[in-house]
């Protein structure tokens, strides 16, 4: 599936044998969440004009979040010790719609300079959520930019019909809007680099 100006790719598949290379958590007490069968994946990629280096140091840094973020979403609170680290946390305090709070805490799962990011969710609304996003290099700069989800939402068949229809639908409109947002600040980015 193409967005507005056709830079997005969208596609979206059942799996249950997603995880990323070298999957490790940062703590033996605290296990990794494995997707199970009732996983879903959504993975939506888009061209970047900047390169692998400029889009991993934009997302593994959590203070851009905001640069990326639907309207109608407010970050209220971040709290982070800083740029991505395995094993660092981020907490997110935001209000959707202007009214519905939400509250996730995030682990950096894999950073893998300047072709992977994988974050998951340890507390928060989903039962399992990894975001993994990878950054390919192109000619002249630029970059394939590739994010997949693995997430699953609440148990039995109301949790997974949840899970495949307002999360899948809510997951294609926030990633067309990201990218949409990504190539916006890779454009003042360049912009603004000496050449």
């Amino acid at each position: 599936m193409r967005n507005l100006n056709g830079a997005t790719k969208v596609s979206a598949t059942h799996s249950q044998a997603f995880l990323p290379p070298n999957y490790m958590t940062a703590d033996p007490a605290d296990p990794p969440k494995i997707p199970t069968p009732s996983a879903s994946v959504f993975a939506a990629s888009t061209v970047v004009d900047a390169t692998p280096e400029a889009l991993f140091a934009f997302h593994a840094d959590p203070r851009n979040l905001t640069e990326v973020m639907p309207p109608t979403l407010k970050l209220v609170k971040l709290v982070t010790d800083g740029p991505a680290l395995e094993g660092r946390l981020i907490e997110l305090h935001c209000r959707d719609w202007g009214v519905i709070p939400m509250h996730w805490v995030c682990r950096w799962k894999q950073v893998s300079p300047p072709h992977l990011l994988v974050d998951e969710i340890v507390e928060g609304p989903f039962r399992l959520f990894i975001h993994e996003h990878r950054f390919e290099a192109l000619a002249d700069g630029q970059t394939r930019m590739h994010d997949r989800v693995t997430y699953a939402f609440g148990t039995g068949w109301w949790g997974r019909l949840i899970s495949e229809v307002g999360v899948r639908i809510y997951l294609r409109l926030l990633f067309a809007f990201r990218h949409y947002r990504t190539r916006r600040w890779a454009r003042r980015y360049s912009a603004s680099s000496p050449s």
